[in-house]
């Protein structure tokens, strides 16, 4: 079957979009998004495309833009170029580059699909990035979900890309004719996806010729299993939790009579922001009226009869425990994103100076561990620097306006801070020569 016969078939079975509708395709000018134009303009869709200039890759970035818009100007696509001072942006949020460019990329989407009158945004995701998105997750720690990969269809945002591979793309462009750009960073194994791409899944075909294909199959299986779930957990939740005064109610005796009561939580508060050990704690303390438990937006307090889940109120948020007594884990915080952990040994560790990555010697960090806002006259040492600082002084110079500074989170060990989270680690806590373990948080989305 032909690519553009197999794209129109998933875009029917999956309902993705119809004739009649605008779409506007994130166009890198990589094979991928060049091949998706190409097979949604053979197909006859109303494509309209949007090219972001992230100024990451020195003349890479102009060569891109160019490229991009000599293909739109020989087809006669309407296309809209953006630039964005990436770095500028990542430095002021305190996010990594991966991270700040995903938020520019979609905000700026969805703002431009208003404005024009779009209907869908398409992504030029196919086959192969769903096996690397599984073993992403894998790594990370994942459930059900996670290892089902990336959706077909989220809201506005459609794949249509994810029935073919990339080799099938490839053939398709070089039967057109058509060239593309190739991005250089996709070729370094620094990245994760592209260690997984480059060296996990060779190694994996060259224990069994099909892995692939066998991977690929194990995913549409758990895709198949997870319509089940969905079901059941939809039909449980109908039956343990309602809505009253703009309040989710959860029974506690609803979930302790379910099979698995970590998971019904976990599906009945998922857009809620809290990580699993903050769904264990509230098992563990059910019967303990009045206690709290906070994410980013919520909050859920424990009652007689139920867990009352509420929006947060200004000044609501008082702190967050990390208890190091794993060698991972992860804490929910804001905008949807994590802090993660992970406890290494100090030989051959390679340190990132991303601000969006912390290192400590284990040794000199109390257990627990506090998360907490930012306070009048906090200080600390920065790291790299002999005398303390106020947190204040520190964010004015990063430019933070007043919500953000109002919104910045510590790390704190027994009373004192260990990091301003995503600006700045204490220089109390750092890795040194004498360092045995290693303390490594990071900010994932």
């Amino acid at each position: 079957m032909e690519i553009k016969d197999k794209v129109l078939k998933f875009i029917e079975e999956k309902q993705l979009f119809s004739k009649g509708e605008r779409l506007l395709l994130g166009l890198s000018g990589g094979a991928d998004s060049v091949g998706l134009l190409l097979v949604l303009r053979e197909l006859g869709y109303d494509v309209g495309c949007v090219h972001c200039n992230f100024h990451l890759r020195g003349d890479e970035s102009a060569r891109d833009e160019a490229f991009v818009r000599d293909l739109c100007d020989r087809l006669g696509v309407e296309l809209y170029v953006v630039d964005f001072d990436t770095q500028g942006y990542c430095a002021e949020h305190g996010l990594s580059v991966e991270m700040g460019a995903r938020k520019l990329r979609y905000n700026y989407f969805y703002k431009l699909m208003k404005e024009k009158g779009y209907d869908k945004v398409c992504i030029a995701h196919h086959r192969d990035d769903q096996i690397e998105t599984f073993f992403i997750n894998l790594l990370r720690g994942t459930g059900l979900r996670g290892l089902c990969g990336i959706p077909e269809k989220n809201d506005v945002v459609v794949r249509p890309l994810l029935c073919c591979s990339r080799d099938e793309v490839l053939e398709y462009l070089s039967n057109k004719g058509e060239r593309y750009v190739t991005d250089s960073s996709n070729l370094s194994t620094k990245y994760v996806r592209n260690k997984i791409r480059l060296e996990l899944i060779p190694l994996l075909e060259s224990i069994n010729v099909s892995a692939r294909k066998n991977i690929e199959t194990s995913m549409l299986n758990l895709n198949e299993e997870r319509r089940v779930y969905d079901w059941c957990v939809g039909r449980m939740e109908e039956e343990l939790s309602f809505v009253r005064d703009g309040m989710l109610y959860v029974s506690k005796e609803g979930l302790q009579r379910s099979p698995s009561p970590l998971s019904l939580l976990h599906e009945t508060l998922r857009e809620c922001g809290f990580h699993r050990d903050q769904l264990v704690q509230m098992l563990y303390s059910i019967d303990n009226v009045g206690r709290r438990f906070y994410s980013s937006e919520y909050v859920v307090t424990v009652d007689r009869e139920y867990l009352v889940v509420s929006g947060q109120e200004e000044g609501d948020f008082e702190s967050i425990s990390i208890v190091l007594d794993r060698k991972d884990g992860i804490v929910s915080l804001s905008d949807g994103t994590s802090l993660s952990y992970k406890i290494v040994k100090r030989e051959g560790l390679e340190i990132s100076k991303e601000p969006d990555y912390a290192y400590f010697d284990r040794q000199k960090l109390g257990n627990p561990l506090i998360i907490r806002k930012v306070k009048d006259g906090d200080s600390f040492v920065p790291f790299g620097i002999k005398g303390k600082k106020l947190v204040n002084d520190l964010l004015a110079e990063k430019k933070l306006n007043r919500t953000e500074k109002e919104r910045q989170l510590l790390l704190e060990s027994d009373g004192e801070i260990a990091w301003v989270i995503g600006v700045r680690s204490s220089e109390r806590f750092k890795v040194d020569d004498t360092t045995e373990e290693v303390v490594i948080f990071f900010i994932e989305s």
